[in-house]
């Protein structure tokens, strides 16, 4: 079985943690972090990215484009 292994990367700085990533995962990949950032808002974080299987709809629903799902590579 082949799995598709992704790089997610977030900019905590421009979150402003409005939480869609984490609606729309289908594999509970995100939750809201414990820290508040530079514009005082607390941020979203890729807690389980080991998990994302690549469907970018966080990617596409992020209205501040704050993360990025990159395909890494194909691991068996």
């Amino acid at each position: 079985m082949m799995a598709r292994r992704c790089e997610i990367t977030l900019d905590a700085d421009g979150c402003k943690g409005c939480g869609y990533c984490e609606t729309v995962c289908p594999m509970n990949v995100y939750e809201r972090g414990a820290f508040i950032n530079e514009r005082g808002y607390t941020p979203y974080r890729a807690v389980r990215p080991e998990l994302c299987v690549g469907c970018m709809q966080c990617y596409y629903v992020c209205p501040d484009f704050c993360l990025d799902v990159t395909p890494d590579e194909v691991s068996r």
